[in-house]
């Protein structure tokens, strides 16, 4: 009876006999600030040492490291090493087509001291990295350094689901949360990881190898961040400890915004365990760091934003999405966990506690719009599961009353058996009835280069390089075209080629993104419609194709029958080739990328320019008068003036010149041209973008659907894509945050010799 009383105070106390703080109390309170670990830059998350810097007992850590081999083991076993590391293109969902996003971060911006900037080659023009989050890429770059690129990019893009478990774990030490929570929270990790019911909203594997990888190392970081946050808070003090929590805060922000709304909803929880002026001022210290870190991207997307794909969401609201019956076992442990702490009044449950209430009632009461309450589930989901370990931690007890009954086993024995038998038991349930995970890592990771229709693509993309450099391509969206890899594969025209496409995976940062889908759904028998909240026409491949030849894509590749034997009937379309199930035409008629205007522009104002210009679009009889949104800059008032009412039918007045085009020149972030045109009205067919500024000319303005007008002053007109107001402060800003950073880094190393 006596070793049973001995194990009780062990399993409640980590074998401290110190209980958990209770809710009643400030944890700052309670006690004098806690000594800060001994051991705490050698061992941050307390594998060797428990919260007081005390080594801990041998058979802990030997259980632990089992855990972690049964973890790592599953993740290996599915991720198969054979895979991660042959050096070939992975494909798949949108995973498959981000490679030219990393190709051209590594060989154009990185080279040129650039995290963001303009590509010509995707959505007739758009800014990369500015509304999509550059750190996965850049662990691309990183990785990329060392190993060959097919390799760095599989690995990269598996780092966030390797990272889970470890944060997981480290969240529970840096908390102080009792023994066993730490280790069953990374094996609690797992059920989350390998939950199959969602593939889409982040975080777990499938998400991941769905292209979220972006937010799985986001979803990663943010615990990391948490609990070196707690930790930081408890201390109190502006040392190396907050320079690293600046540091994360800034990996998370440029992982995934979504992600960072969430940290953002999560952390003034943690102002309810650390009730203190010190950490408060702490906290408001890490994100005014973390703010000047990440200046440089943030500052710029907030600017900019209204020069997106405008998406609005229509939010979930079936109850099997508020909890997946696979996670409904786990949720039942974790209802069981939330029970304990209650009774207990543990403080430091409080933030696990936030998140489920929090997240639970964004999920009714988020309206439809730009932020999607499925992006916000993961976390749900996940503090279910931590939950869940909580849970699993108390039942301890009576599982060392059993050991004791049955075995005579000492307390430490049931410390020692009780998190592998968990993890294993965890890890057969997941190996049994995990079908999807495995199949959709091989599919990705085995690459475009393992799938039987490969020689036919090398063909496609050969014909296509053939053609002159620069050309934009356009191309029949189809589900067909999965037995490629993904039935994105042409996104990657650029990553194989030397052309242009105009569709790639950052749609939402394209403000030309609505109107190539209004392309897509003319000239495409199952149209993706992927630009939520645009009238879409029904399939019309003469309308199709005249809207090719407005912007200026000579090349169409079709998939389906049907589409393929009506622009072959169109005497504007001429078949070059047919390879496997893929036809590609060149479309006649096509002017080139500046074009003098035909008609005097018309100008209208308006909140809502793609509202208003859409139906313009859709109409063909208006495409050759040009409107351009008044926004108030002078030079526009010799237009006229139309209601939006009246874009579809805008006044016809031709404009009388005898001046040409006698040149063009398109890079990525310049454009020239020589033009006899002089003050005539000039239509650049490149997405406008506020960067974009022009000498020679007046403008650029925006002009329909969402090109640049500009009117020649001299005979040579050069476009330049540079910094804006909000990308030089930014970048100021940046600078600051680093060398912030680095005096505190110096300052605080004195200190951490003289407590080594």
């Amino acid at each position: 009876m006596a070793d049973l009383e001995s194990s009780e105070r062990e399993v409640d106390g980590s074998g401290t006999g110190e209980g958990p703080p209770e809710w009643s109390e400030s944890p700052a309170v309670a006690s004098s600030p806690a000594p800060e670990p001994r051991a705490l830059g050698v061992d941050p998350v307390g594998v060797l040492s428990d919260s007081s810097g005390t080594p801990r007992p041998r058979w802990i850590v030997l259980s632990t490291i089992l855990v972690f081999v049964v973890i790592y083991g599953l993740l290996l076993w599915n991720y198969r090493p054979d895979l991660m590391l042959s050096n070939t293109t992975t494909s798949g969902g949108d995973m498959g087509a981000h490679h030219y996003a990393a190709k051209y971060l590594i060989e154009e911006l990185l080279p040129n001291f650039q995290m963001t900037g303009w590509t010509q080659e995707w959505y007739a023009g758009m800014p990369l990295f500015t509304f999509y989050l550059p750190l996965p890429f850049l662990m691309i770059a990183i990785f990329n350094v060392l190993l060959p690129y097919g390799v760095a990019f599989k690995l990269a893009t598996a780092l966030g689901v390797f990272l889970l478990p470890l944060a997981a774990y480290t969240f529970g030490r840096l908390l102080r949360f009792r023994d066993p929570f730490p280790i069953l929270a990374a094996v609690m990790s797992l059920a989350f990881l390998f939950t199959e019911t969602f593939s889409i909203y982040g975080g777990n594997i499938l998400s991941t190898l769905a292209g979220e990888f972006g937010y799985s190392l986001a979803f990663a970081l943010i615990f990391f961040f948490l609990g070196t946050l707690a930790r930081g808070m408890e201390r109190g003090r502006f040392d190396w400890l907050f320079a690293v929590n600046g540091l994360l805060l800034m990996a998370v922000v440029i992982s995934h915004i979504v992600a960072t709304i969430a940290l953002v909803l999560i952390v003034p929880s943690f102002l309810l365990v650390y009730r203190t002026k010190r950490a408060f001022l702490y906290l408001a210290g890490v994100f005014a760091l973390g703010f000047l870190l990440s200046a440089f991207w943030g500052l710029p997307f907030v600017d900019k934003l209204a020069w997106t794909a405008h998406m609005s969401w229509g939010q979930l609201t079936e109850m099997k999405d508020l909890m997946p019956p696979e996670l409904r076992p786990v949720a039942a442990v974790g209802l069981l966990g939330m029970a304990f702490a209650i009774s207990k009044r543990e403080a430091r449950t409080i933030p696990l506690l936030w998140i489920v209430v929090v997240m639970g009632a964004l999920f009714f009461v988020l309206p439809d719009g730009r932020l999607w309450n499925g992006r916000l589930l993961p976390f749900l989901y996940f503090a279910t599961c931590l939950w869940a370990a909580y849970g699993a931690s108390w039942l301890l007890r009576p599982f060392a009353v059993m050991l004791d009954d049955l075995l005579a086993a000492g307390p430490w024995v049931s410390r020692f058996v009780y998190p592998p038998v968990i993890a294993v038991t965890l890890a057969a349930v997941i190996l049994v009835l995990s079908t999807t995970a495995a199949g959709w890592i091989r599919w990705n990771y085995e690459g475009y280069e393992s799938k039987e229709p490969w020689p036919a693509l090398e063909q496609i993309l050969k014909v296509i390089d053939e053609q002159p450099p620069g050309s934009r391509v356009m191309w029949e969206h189809s589900p067909d075209l999965d037995r490629f890899g993904t039935p994105r594969v042409f996104e990657l025209i650029p990553f194989w080629t030397r052309q242009s496409t105009m569709e790639g995976t950052l749609m939402e940062s394209a403000f030309t993104a609505p109107y190539h889908f209004i392309n897509q759904a003319e000239l495409s028998d199952r149209p993706s419609h992927a630009i939520i909240g645009v009238p879409y026409p029904p399939r019309n491949t003469a309308a199709g194709l005249t809207h090719l030849q407005f912007m200026n894509i000579p090349y169409l590749l079709t998939v389906s029958p049907v589409v393929t034997e009506e622009v072959k009937a169109d005497r504007r379309a001429e078949l070059l080739a047919t390879i496997d199930t893929v036809s590609i035409f060149q479309i006649a008629g096509t002017s080139g990328y500046v074009e003098i205007a035909r008609n005097q522009p018309v100008r209208v104002v308006t909140d809502d320019w793609r509202d208003t210009i859409v139906p313009w679009y859709k109409e063909l009889s208006a495409l050759p008068i040009p409107v351009v949104w008044d926004r108030g800059e002078p030079g526009l008032a010799q237009f006229d003036l139309i209601a939006a009412s009246e874009v579809t039918a805008p006044p016809a007045v031709p404009i009388e010149h005898t001046g040409d085009v006698l040149s063009e020149q398109l890079e990525n972030d310049r454009i020239t041209f020589q033009t006899t045109a002089i003050g005539v009205p000039h239509i650049v067919k490149v997405s406008y973008f506020p960067n974009w500024k022009v000498e020679g000319a007046d403008g650029p303005y925006v002009v329909s659907p969402s090109f640049m007008m500009v009117i020649p002053r001299q005979r040579e007109v050069t476009l330049t894509y540079g910094r804006t107001t909000s990308n030089i402060v930014g970048q100021s800003f940046t600078v600051l945050g680093f060398l912030v950073v680095i005096f505190v880094l110096v300052r605080s190393r004195p200190s951490r010799r003289r407590a080594a």
